[in-house]
């Protein structure tokens, strides 16, 4: 089942399905589910909830701060306390490019701080 979720949440959102079980299920587990569903329940197998979390919260990551390889760069840069000045001429950029370039660092990432950038950084990895 690894890797579905997306196709399982696809499903529900199309087609409003009341439930989901894999094909290798037991009858005691069908019998459970299609009594559920008929009763105007819903019913979705452990694994198949596994995935659909798992591929909700991997959006969710994605979703987040979609920062640009360049943003990272910047971040990485602001970690070593390196001022807006500095940053431009190591990349040779604009002082006016690199403020820029912060301010949306700081709307995606929904952080006004560079603790809070910063923090953010390392709980995302990018740094």
């Amino acid at each position: 089942m690894s890797g579905q979720g997306d196709l399982v949440n696809q499903m529900i959102d199309d087609a409003d399905i009341s439930g989901y079980v894999l094909k290798n299920i037991g009858k005691q587990e069908l019998v459970k589910a299609l009594e559920k569903i008929s009763g105007g329940g819903v019913y979705f197998s452990e694994e198949v909830l596994h995935e659909m979390t798992r591929d909700s919260e991997l959006k969710k990551e994605n979703e987040e701060a979609r920062l640009t390889s360049r943003e990272i760069e910047i971040v990485q840069l602001i970690e070593k306390e390196l001022s807006n000045k500095q940053i431009a001429e190591q990349l040779f950029l604009s002082e006016r490019t690199i403020e820029t370039h912060r301010k949306n660092i700081f709307r995606k990432t929904n952080t006004s701080s560079v603790i809070g950038l910063v923090k953010y950084a390392y709980e995302h990895k990018l740094i």
